[in-house]
């Protein structure tokens, strides 16, 4: 039989500690349960960019470090791929589903999605899952799905409107990496930026390619330039 190919997400630059922010510490609690093996579902909802997938990214990295196997799968670019695909996530420690509302109104997908987790709780395996939506608001065709996905601990992450846990993400990422932006840029970025994770965490990326290698003091109008840029990215 061939082997089916997963369309796998790209591992994130990401880490637990990005989230050290006080907003996040609900959110890490529970993570930590989840390592403790205090649960086997664990389902993280909120809006668009808020950073889900990030905080997937981290929990699947913190699996790999103390030897476990983790993978991080988005359901949005695996519904055109055949549902068996998903049987090669069985073999996994820890899987963690990205965008779990795509499958409402793909049932074959439903049915899958509820094998696994059957699959994965006779073999003591754990799972994350994702949303923009809370558990109870997804409109599944298949009841015990819905019912599974209810049952699990859930979670909403916070939508970057706290100062601290936008400090937080910003500072990790950029210590972890040993890069230095002048303060301030990111005193800027951090007050006039984007709030949700992952569009702030777009804008740094972006800021960080253009400061390549910038080794000297910044002219006023090249800050007036970035300010101008990261204005464009609060506004989009």
């Amino acid at each position: 039989m061939r082997q089916l190919q997963l369309d796998i997400e790209p591992q994130l630059d990401a880490r637990i500690s990005d989230f050290s922010g006080p907003g996040w510490g609900h959110v890490i609690d529970a993570v930590r349960q989840l390592h403790a093996g205090l649960m086997s579902r664990f389902y993280v909802y909120g809006g668009a960019g808020t950073g889900k997938s990030h905080l997937l990214s981290a929990i699947c990295d913190s699996y790999l470090d103390v030897g476990k196997s983790a993978i991080q799968v988005s359901l949005l670019e695996l519904l055109d791929a055949p549902t068996e695909a998903i049987t090669s996530l069985e073999r996994y420690d820890l899987v963690a589903l990205d965008d779990i509302e795509a499958i409402s109104g793909v049932p074959h997908w439903q049915k899958a999605v509820f094998h696994l987790i059957n699959y994965n709780n006779e073999e003591g395996g754990q799972l994350v899952f994702s949303s923009r939506m809370a558990p109870i608001e997804l409109k599944l065709e298949l009841p015990d799905l819905q019912s599974r996905l209810t049952q699990a601990v859930s979670v909403r992450v916070p939508n970057g409107s706290l100062y601290a846990d936008r400090y937080a993400l910003v500072n990790s990422v950029l210590d972890r990496r040993g890069i230095h932006i002048d303060q301030q840029i990111i005193d800027y970025l951090l007050n006039h930026g984007p709030h949700q994770a992952a569009i702030l965490l777009q804008s740094l990326e972006q800021l960080i390619q253009l400061l390549k290698g910038e080794k000297t003091k910044l002219s006023g109008a090249t800050l007036r330039q970035i300010f101008a840029l990261i204005d464009e990215y609060h506004q989009e």
